[in-house]
């Protein structure tokens, strides 16, 4: 029995003709194909989708095989997801709707995205955004105050934080800055 549901009519899209192991042979081909892309690190299933799709293999079978893989637990949007927001929040922070907006953009489901950024609260955005205003502070150091002010400002909004965010940071970085 096949490890997914392959038609005659997918595979005359794919431009074979019908035969038991054409259809085995298709299907392994995509699954090579999608252990590769696994391989080289974790993926949203999107992102697979797109890289299957580019290499021109039917949608039916590459959306069957990617629920086949979700159902083993080899593809875990959720935990990707939230993996890929740690790694931000360690090595280069950013604002929450920034984090949301990239996500969205690799292929994750709301619901991904959600439960990825449920542990971000306001304070530790607050804390990413001091810590940010305090090392761009620096640069601005020779300009007048009220200059210095909203350059800062602008940058912080520029990265996506709140506008009671920046403040506050700003704030912070500058009384940082002058002591």
């Amino acid at each position: 029995m096949p490890f997914i549901e392959v038609t005659p009519e997918i595979l005359a899209e794919k431009g074979v003709k019908y035969s038991l192991q054409s259809v085995d042979a298709l299907e392994e081909e995509i699954r090579q194909s999608l252990l590769k892309i696994l391989s080289r690190g974790a993926k949203s299933s999107g992102q697979i989708r797109t890289a299957l799709l580019a290499k021109e293999y039917p949608v039916e079978l590459v959306d069957q095989l990617i629920e086949r893989f979700k159902e083993v637990n080899l593809i875990d949007d959720f935990l990707v997801a939230k993996d890929w927001v740690q790694s931000q929040q360690t090595r280069k922070p950013k604002a929450k709707s920034v984090m949301a907006r990239t996500l969205r953009e690799k292929g994750f489901s709301s619901d991904a995205i959600e439960a990825a950024l449920a542990d971000l609260d306001q304070d530790s955005e607050l804390e990413a955004c001091k810590k940010l205003a305090e090392s761009r502070v620096r640069q601005l150091m020779k300009l007048e105050p009220d200059v210095r002010s909203r350059r800062l400002a602008g940058f912080l909004t520029r990265k996506g934080y709140s506008s009671s965010v920046v403040w506050a940071s700003v704030k912070h970085a500058l009384d940082q800055g002058s002591n």
